[in-house]
């Protein structure tokens, strides 16, 4: 008695069919993509006093969630905040940025950074631009700002000199000298130096009022500079 099998012969159809199921099963999610609005932006010309703002756009054109890992920007004067975090597919989030120009001049730049869990871009660089314009200000500078008077008799009167400068555009005012009344001064308050232009100062210690031994004292002048709204002078010596 024999026996007979019947192979099994398999259309290519249906090996074709089969392949497409296996693939299907393995295939994996596409991954998220960042989108930026924009890679650079420039928010103008603006005086020191100014703080221009604007928001990127960043929306996720892959099919997964997109993570925002880290934003943070090159200098604290660049403000940043993010609306969220997690921004599902096809969604968009906002980056608001705030540019404060306090103590720049001219043109600025600074980099704003996004780091995400995009394969592709996982770093992303925005570049961040400001022309800062100069506001004419006074700009005082003095020749010298620490004396050591050295040993000096009690009773005995010291004068001190220096010559106070305007180096800026517009007038520099000193506005007031704060001191102790063992000091006289002939600064007559306000005083007006042109830009440019520089006034001699002379200052005298009654060394009558102090007691012997070392000493130091400090001497306030306040101005309209708004860089040195006030300076010290310091003063050190030895009374026999």
């Amino acid at each position: 008695m024999h026996l007979y099998f019947k192979k099994r012969v398999f259309s290519p159809l249906v090996l074709l069919i089969f392949t497409i199921i296996l693939l299907s099963g393995c295939s994996k999610p596409e991954p998220p993509e960042l989108v930026l609005s924009e890679d650079s932006w420039h928010y103008g010309e603006v005086t020191p006093d100014q703080k221009p703002s604007h928001d990127f756009v960043i929306k996720n054109e892959g099919k997964e969630m997109l993570k925002i890992e880290s934003v943070y920007s090159s200098c604290p004067c660049v403000i940043i905040e993010l609306s969220k975090e997690e921004i599902k597919s096809g969604e968009e989030a906002l980056l608001k940025t705030v540019f404060d120009p306090t103590g720049y001049e001219g043109d600025v730049k600074k980099l704003i950074t996004i780091k995400s869990n995009d394969p592709k871009n996982s770093e992303r660089i925005i570049e961040a631009t400001i022309t800062v314009l100069r506001i004419p200000n006074p700009d005082i500078e003095l020749s010298e700002q620490t004396f050591n008077v050295g040993d000096i008799e009690n009773e005995q009167d010291t004068t001190i000199r220096f010559t106070i400068s305007n180096t800026g555009d517009t007038d520099l005012l000193i506005e007031e000298i704060i001191l102790e009344d063992l000091f006289n001064h002939n600064i007559k308050t306000p005083l007006t130096i042109p830009p440019d232009e520089q006034y001699n100062a002379e200052l005298s210690i009654n060394t009558s009022q102090l007691k012997k031994g070392e000493f130091r004292k400090a001497i306030r002048i306040m101005t309209n500079d708004p860089q040195n709204s006030m300076l010290f002078l310091r003063i050190q010596g030895n009374v026999k």
